[in-house]
């Protein structure tokens, strides 16, 4: 193959030894030019591969040069670089319009200059190349649009192959292990325990439920990166915000033609998840027309693309994850219960930050630790009220909301110690002492400090809440036994309020139980609603 020529063009002779002592080794043939004259004439003689033009020469310059080459038939076609000390953008405009492709600023970098002119090289040689085959071929563009659609398919084997290596590195699974959820209460304990069982079981179905903010998509990629199935992707998918009618594209793929805008195949998540993890994170809000559809593959594992004809096996793990009462949809004919049995093969259930306050300092601790080095700062130090104040705040949007707390306080502390007016509580905090000491209560909330200024045992810390809860259902010693009703409504009037996961720990029931109670005192008068969804809390009338 012949080397490609290249015309230099430059009044400079110091210029063009540069340029030429440049490229020597480029395996380019070379050419010079000292003004637009003679630059006419060699292009005329030999029409080059690509043009490096000066700008400021006398007589002609470069981007009349440009416009005349343009103009003759011979070189309209040769790509033209501009080189010139003026770098504003009304110089490379005016290059652009004179017909240029491209614009490198002196003092040149060999570097710079070789990988541009190799790139417009090329670029050229697959327009001459693409030329050559639509004139050969004219009349079978179907031989041509299958060779692009193996281009694309090769792309999107690569791509899935780089997704693929990204989940292989040991990287992402130090990462996403199971030392990344932090916490040291006897709660979190038995949870961390329930994780490795589950990484032990790779093929059983995970429904993980929990408030938002608990570390549902965090353990959801402990169970997998801790099992057999880490060295397969995890692909991670937010059900509420697919739109419904992009869905069963996104889930099992089309091929080429199943409707308008399908340009290409495409693999959808199941297939990309193939060995993996499939994560569904917001499993309650998904369609119940793609219900069907999800408990087809989840019970034959086979996957049918959109206007496809053949079928795939695929072997898929999913952990979904719900913080909505998935079993109430299950009652209400929302959500389909087969599926919800296909789903949960096992239930790991995430309690809110107000059930695990002897994890509250050690996430504390964590988050400040991690949000000071990346705004490249020391720890600060928390003063006794702040970590206090933490303890009794009832977090509803649970560890997320923590980290949040810390990092507006240490932007607002400004690098020194945080106090408790550098906390900017979503909601205010409840009073201190209305049922138990004032002391006790902060204690129990906080996680907390022992008198050494270490961590207190967290399983100490989850006893005293748990009783300061059980006060506030009696009124005092030889009282009565409160009907479930009674002990909600002497909570909520002591405590000044009561949620849902507060009525689970009362009486010891389950969530729709809870839920069914609180609301029935609410239909009744008796509890005034706050807040809706999961910030759904009731206070006394």
């Amino acid at each position: 193959m012949s080397q490609p020529q290249v015309l230099i063009v430059d009044d400079q002779p110091d210029n063009l030894d540069v340029l030429v002592n440049y490229l020597a080794d480029s395996g380019l043939d070379l050419r010079v030019a000292l003004d637009a004259e003679q630059a006419l004439q060699l292009a005329a003689q030999s029409t080059p591969a690509l043009m490096l033009l000066d700008v400021m020469m006398p007589g002609i310059d470069g981007f009349e040069l440009c416009r005349l080459l343009k103009q003759a038939e011979a070189t309209k076609d040769v790509p033209v670089i501009f080189m010139s000390a003026l770098s504003d953008t009304h110089s490379k405009v005016k290059g652009f319009n004179a017909g240029a492709i491209d614009f490198i600023s002196k003092p040149l970098q060999r570097e710079e200059v070789l990988a541009r002119i190799l790139a417009h090289l090329t670029i050229r040689r697959q327009q001459q190349e693409l030329e050559s085959k639509n004139s050969e071929l004219a009349g079978l563009n179907l031989a041509l649009q299958q060779q692009i659609d193996r281009r694309q398919q090769a792309e999107d084997a690569l791509q899935l192959a780089d997704e693929k290596l990204s989940m292989l590195s040991r990287q992402e699974a130090r990462l996403w292990g199971i030392d990344a959820f932090i916490g040291q209460s006897r709660v979190t304990a038995r949870l961390l325990d329930e994780v490795r069982d589950l990484q032990l079981a790779p093929r059983t179905n995970v429904l993980v439920l929990g408030e938002s903010g608990t570390g549902k998509e965090l353990i959801s990629r402990a169970i997998h990166y801790g099992s057999e199935r880490s060295n397969r992707p995890f692909v991670a998918v937010n059900c509420s915000a697919i739109p419904a009618e992009l869905a069963d594209a996104e889930f099992f793929g089309h091929v080429k033609g199943a409707y308008t805008g399908a340009t290409s195949d495409r693999q959808g998540y199941f297939v990309k998840a193939d060995g993996g993890t499939l994560f569904l994170d917001e499993i309650g809000d998904m369609p119940p027309a793609l219900q069907a559809k999800l408990l087809r593959v989840l019970e034959d594992g086979i996957v049918i693309p959109i206007g496809g004809k053949s079928s795939r096996r695929v072997d898929v793990r999913v952990v979904a994850a719900t913080n909505v009462d998935l079993r109430a949809k299950v009652q209400h004919k929302q959500f389909r219960q087969d599926l919800f049995f296909r789903l949960a093969g096992y239930q790991l259930s995430l309690p809110p930050l107000r059930e695990r306050p002897g994890d509250i300092a050690p996430l504390v601790e964590h988050f400040l630790q991690l949000l000071a080095s990346q705004m490249g700062r020391d720890k600060p130090a928390i003063t006794r009220e702040a970590l206090q104040a933490l303890g009794r705040y009832h977090y509803p949007g649970n560890v997320r909301e923590l980290k949040n707390l810390l990092e507006y306080a240490l932007i607002a502390s400004r690098g020194k110690g945080i106090r408790a007016e550098h906390l900017h509580f979503l909601e205010p905090l409840p009073a201190v002492g209305r049922d138990a000491p004032a002391a006790q209560a902060d204690q129990a909330a906080a996680g907390v400090m022992s008198p050494n200024g270490g961590l207190a045992d967290g399983l100490h810390s989850e006893r005293l809440v748990s009783a300061s809860i059980r006060s506030a259902s009696t009124a005092g010693a030889g009282a009565p036994p409160d009907s479930e009703e009674d002990a909600l409504l002497r909570y909520a009037g002591a405590q000044g309020r009561i949620d849902n996961t507060a009525a689970q720990t009362l009486l010891g029931v389950d969530h729709g139980r809870a839920s069914y109670l609180l609301k029935k005192l609410h239909r009744e008068g008796r509890l005034v609603k706050q807040g809706e969804r999961r910030w759904t809390y009731y206070t006394a009338d």
